[in-house]
């Protein structure tokens, strides 16, 4: 989807019928309104096609994408070059993030340039003259894993600064997928731009095709699509991708951080598993950037607490986390939540099902005050655990209970109570935990039935 003519903030909301916020501006909602509904009817009707069994998405990806670093003088979206690869790629190096398992370094519609005489792609000499293979071995020796962009059409989505249009991908797929193999990439995000957004019927073929071609490259690449879940429908998506978005672009913007929260809720039961994750699209934490360039700031667009709401939520459901902001100039609230091991280390969890809304409390903004969790793995002495985030989407302050009954917990059983952003033990409750919020924020705590310190 073009996710780049529109500045956050501006974007009209209006509700579909299925409940999920669409902006009114962009392809997914012409989509949505109209065309969308017929189509992904029409997509689910007969058998499942092959699955998209590469052995790859055991767990949902953590990483980083150049979508709009804007920590270089080019700053800007669409913009991207080997000198901010390698040097966001150093930084997370040392600053903790592969550690705890950051290791995809993703370019998105930013790095190709033409197609060469034999029709394959070729990178933008001038952004990439390594190439895209010696760029890949570099990221490899590091122990970093490499992720390019295509689309499905016969252009990408931007032409990023650029005075002319970039290829897709559109009657290319076997080439491009060995291509992309060729190079030693690791993760491919299939887009849905170009002469393909007015050929809605061919959406279902296209990721199948795609897919299939992916499979057959002779390299396991991780595949992750922005419209396939929109053409394939949910039980047949897992069969063309190893995650797929299920809404609008994510901006920098708390209306659209609420619009992804509200599709996840659509989502429900359609929860993840090894192989397979729902996407909710880039993380923003901190700030997605200045544009006009400003060195060394993240322009934030959201508060502090919106960003430790929206990561927690999307730690919770384990969609995963590709970082789209400037790693290489780490703020408090990164380094609180994009470095906080236990909630990275329950997300790469595959010991319970994925977290989701528990239950909404009854507060004066009706609606707006939620509890959301996950079930912790079993650990030594500890009966039942859960990381439980009481969740404000109103205006106002609130305070907000969780009540053991929503947790499975029998009334009077006594738990332990931990604040997961600090680490600090809060105390004992029987029955309940009540605490204030602040307006969008999220309190994040863990929940334990006996009085394990961990």
């Amino acid at each position: 989807v073009h996710r780049h003519t529109q500045q956050p903030g501006s974007e009209k909301l209006y509700r579909h019928d299925s409940g999920c916020l669409r902006t009114g501006s962009n392809v997914m909602s012409a989509l949505a309104s109209s065309w969308l509904p017929w189509v992904v009817g029409m997509a689910w009707i007969g058998a499942p096609a092959n699955a998209m069994d590469n052995g790859l998405g055991l767990t949902p990806p953590l990483g980083w994408n150049t979508w709009m670093t804007c920590g270089e003088s080019t700053c800007g979206h669409d913009v991207c070059n080997e000198d901010e690869v390698k040097s966001t790629a150093l930084a997370m190096k040392s600053n903790g993030m592969q550690d705890l398992g950051f290791v995809y370094v993703n370019m998105d519609d930013c790095w190709a340039s033409h197609r060469n005489s034999t029709g394959a792609l070729t990178a933008d000499p001038l952004r990439f003259p390594s190439g895209i293979d010696g760029l890949a071995n570099w990221l490899h020796d590091l122990g970093f894993k490499l992720g390019v962009y295509t689309s499905a059409g016969n252009t990408t989505c931007s032409s990023g600064g650029r005075n002319y249009s970039i290829p897709g991908s559109r009657d290319h797929y076997d080439l491009d997928a060995r291509t992309f193999a060729s190079w030693g990439v690791d993760y491919v995000k299939l887009d849905w731009c170009g002469d393909i957004k007015k050929d809605l019927l061919a959406g279902k073929k296209a990721h199948e095709e795609f897919a299939a071609a992916m499979n057959a490259s002779g390299k396991a690449m991780y595949l992750e699509v922005v419209a396939g879940y929109f053409f394939t429908g949910p039980k047949e998506v897992q069969t063309v991708a190893n995650s797929w978005r299920f809404c609008e672009d994510h901006h920098d913007a708390w209306s659209s951080s609420e619009e992804q929260l509200i599709c996840r809720l659509d989502q429900e039961g359609l929860a993840g598993s090894p192989g397979g994750w729902p996407y909710m699209d880039f993380l923003l934490t901190g700030g997605q950037g200045c544009s006009p360039f400003s060195r060394g700031a993240h322009c934030p667009g959201q508060t502090d607490d919106e960003y430790k709401t929206t990561f927690a939520l999307w730690t919770l459901t384990q969609s995963p986390l590709i970082v789209a902001t400037d790693v290489r100039n780490m703020t408090s609230v990164m380094n609180m939540t994009l470095l906080n091991k236990e909630m990275i280390d329950l997300h790469q969890s595959t010991d319970t099902v994925p977290g989701k809304r528990l239950a909404v409390w009854d507060c004066k903004e009706p609606l707006s005050c939620e509890i959301w969790g996950r079930k912790l793995p079993p650990a030594p002495q500890s009966t039942d655990g859960w990381i439980v985030a009481l969740v404000n989407r109103g205006k106002d302050e609130h305070s907000i209970t969780v009540k053991w009954q929503d947790l499975g917990l029998e009334s009077q059983t006594t738990a332990s109570v931990h604040n997961v952003w600090t680490g600090e033990f809060v105390g004992n409750a029987t029955g309940s935990w009540s605490d204030k919020v602040p307006t969008h924020g999220t309190v994040l705590v863990r929940i334990e039935t006996v009085s394990v310190q961990r």
